[in-house]
């Protein structure tokens, strides 16, 4: 009855963690082929990363929380040039 009751408890908690947005710094967020700093396009970037994993990440894998978007996000955002602290 207590690992019943600890799944679901521990489900309704990894629920509320559905959206990861990143801590980026942007004075150290340069553009990697022209050095300016890119902070004024966090959201459009953000919301491409988002975009990307959700279109090429398949609906069973999505539907079972398989896939990480955490990490996915993170590379990502990383590899538009940003900084991510966490």
């Amino acid at each position: 009855m207590k690992k019943i009751i600890f799944i679901i408890l521990t489900s309704i908690l990894l629920t509320n963690c559905g959206k990861y947005t990143p801590l980026v710094n942007p004075e150290t967020s340069k553009d990697k082929h022209t050095g300016q700093v890119i902070a004024g396009n966090y959201w459009k970037d953000l919301h491409a990363c988002r975009y990307v994993h959700k279109q090429n990440t398949n609906k069973l894998v999505v539907a079972l929380r398989i896939s990480d978007e955490h990490d996915f996000v993170k590379t990502c955002m990383k590899e538009y040039g940003y900084t991510v602290l966490r």
